[in-house]
């Protein structure tokens, strides 16, 4: 009884952590900008396919460009989750970050380096983006409403109203980001977590922590995300960016690593056992696996978490927190001693494996590993579901 009071306890936590809202913020932040990372990813593909320079441009001014992105859409989300004015915010998270580039460069010359808005400031974005917007909301709070005239359209007294915290939120920035360095204090900071971030200590870790959290119910890849995607996100742009100028493409875990290399099928890596579910003896374990398989082919696997089910299912525990963690491992290793090409592309989750693994790599023996990772879930998947049809047909009981 305790120790399910202290599971539930974990458990409201966890999810009171992952509701927060700088992490709700940041979480919808992130998500926001796929579509953008995605379009940029086809644009490189294309331009590593057949090498028409006019789309390393396009890549440039998508995927190239995901700090600037990124900070309008912190401020975005940061006016839709406190119900404040959108247009406002935006363009203060924008104004913030901007007016922390390189200032000598553009007196210099007269323009901004792409790089300054490409993925190098993708934590800075961040951080500046989330700082201006408190600072504004307070102040804005403090000054009131200066202008009340019932004569003056709403929009417009919004706009009145946010000139003084508006460039008094710039004056802060400038002052404590610039003045006392906190730009570069805060680089420093984050050095450990880009280090650490591609480990393989952090794939066995964040798959551990993940799958625990699935198996009781909690969504852990939402929780993964709100910690981590800013994280592997910056990776995939970074090597992106290393990939169109012609550079050793330096991080593996990138986002789409753990998509096409460990989750094959869904969390768990799940489409092993859907596979073993359809040459099943037992007619009902036979039946979830016909009725899932095309799910899991496309990266959907709650029918078999909730319908044979895995969820809760002691038989399912071992190999459901295993298999990935194996998976990720091996992975790790091949990308580690280049027996298959880093991931730089963003492709779309519901891709079949095969797929999404050759396309975010571009290297044919991707899938090969994705195979192998494959045919690794299908072993290790094997005993525990035996297991399972056992108990099945020695209680005749049908969940």
């Amino acid at each position: 009884m305790n120790k399910l009071r202290s599971l539930n306890l974990l458990k409201d936590k966890v999810e009171a952590f992952a509701k927060s809202d700088i992490i709700t913020i940041l979480k919808n932040s992130m998500l926001n900008i796929i579509p953008i990372i995605i379009a940029g990813s086809f644009f490189l593909l294309i331009f590593s396919f057949f090498n028409i320079p006019i789309f390393k441009n396009f890549y440039i001014l998508t995927m190239g460009l995901i700090s600037i992105f990124l900070s309008v859409s912190i401020g975005y989300n940061f006016a839709l989750h406190y119900n404040k004015d959108k247009i406002i915010y935006s363009l203060l998270s924008l104004s913030s970050f901007l007016i922390l580039i390189n200032i000598t460069e553009i007196e210099k010359n007269r323009f901004i380096l792409i790089k300054e808005l490409s993925a190098d400031n993708m934590f800075l974005s961040i951080i500046v983006s989330l700082v201006s917007c408190y600072v504004f909301s307070y102040v804005y709070k403090l000054s009131g409403n200066i202008f009340k005239a019932k004569e003056i359209p709403d929009y417009v007294k919004n706009s009145l109203n946010s000139i003084f915290p508006f460039f008094f939120t710039l004056i802060i920035i400038i002052l404590f980001f610039n003045k006392f360095n906190l730009k570069g204090i805060l680089i420093e900071i984050l050095k450990p977590i880009d280090k650490y971030g591609d480990t393989l200590i952090t794939v066995v870790l964040a798959n551990l922590f993940l799958h625990i959290m699935n198996f009781f119910g909690i969504h852990g890849i939402s929780i993964i995300n709100s910690i981590l995607l800013a994280l592997w996100q910056k990776y995939l742009a970074l090597n992106a960016q290393a990939f169109a100028n012609h550079t050793t493409l330096e991080y593996i875990t990138a986002y789409p690593f753990f998509q096409w290399f460990i989750w094959i099928g869904g969390a768990g890596s799940t489409l092993g056992l859907n596979i073993l579910l359809l040459f099943n003896k037992n007619e009902y374990l036979k039946n979830i696996g016909k009725s899932s398989i095309t799910f899991s082919i496309f990266n959907i696997n709650e029918p078999l978490l909730f319908g044979l089910p895995i969820i809760f299912n002691p038989y399912f525990l071992v190999p459901f927190i295993l298999v990935p963690i194996v998976n990720g491992i091996i992975s790790y290793l091949a990308f580690y001693f280049n027996l298959v090409n880093k991931v730089y592309i963003e492709v779309p989750w519901m891709l079949p494996f095969f797929i999404g693994s050759y396309l975010s790599t571009n290297d044919y023996k991707a899938i090969i590993l994705s195979l192998i990772n494959l045919v690794i879930s299908i072993v290790i998947y094997y005993p525990f579901l035996k297991a399972y049809q056992k108990h099945l047909q020695n209680t005749k009981y049908k969940p």
